[in-house]
């Protein structure tokens, strides 16, 4: 059996879209056309506000988990090196 696909969201989240990686690696080498490929994996849904870890399946039902990524930090002050956008 595969790994599920990991899929990091942010923290205000409420919705997601991803591709299954399973999906994918299966019509790869089944040598299906890519943008048939691409339909078929294609995963969407909802994760509540509140949720750190979820589930989802694809329609071949296949694992999807869904992670929220802590934003990082801000920077403590300002550097000169930082690209500055005008």
């Amino acid at each position: 059996m595969s790994s599920p696909t990991t899929v990091w969201v942010s923290p205000s989240a409420t919705t997601f879209a991803c591709l299954c990686e399973v999906c994918l690696d299966d019509a790869r080498m089944s040598g299906e056309l890519f943008a048939d490929a691409l339909l078929q994996a294609s995963v969407r849904g909802t994760i509540a506000a509140e949720a750190e870890i979820a589930f989802a399946r694809c329609m071949h039902g296949h694992s999807i988990v869904l992670r929220r990524v802590a934003r990082p930090p801000g920077l403590p002050r300002r550097d000169e090196r930082q690209l500055q956008l005008q």
